[in-house]
């Protein structure tokens, strides 16, 4: 190969890993947003089963403390 081929080659093979770094950053992106809303997705469950468990609580308080009727 001739200086010219070789430089072409090595113009087209960082052109190529710049395009694949920049791949590799979107992804990289992508993956944190999707954690984040797998993590949102998460607390909105968790806050809903603390409600649930903060209401039956309540109910169980106002039916005098009935620990059978709790526990179904």
């Amino acid at each position: 190969m001739n200086i010219v081929m070789k430089t072409a080659k090595k113009v087209i093979l960082d052109k190529l890993e710049a395009q694949i770094k920049t791949a590799e950053a979107k992804l990289a992106t992508l993956k944190a947003r999707a954690m984040t809303a797998k993590a949102n997705i998460e607390i909105k469950a968790i806050t809903k089963l603390l409600t649930r468990k903060r209401q039956k609580l309540q109910e169980l308080k106002k039916s005098g403390g009935n620990l059978r009727a709790a526990k179904s």
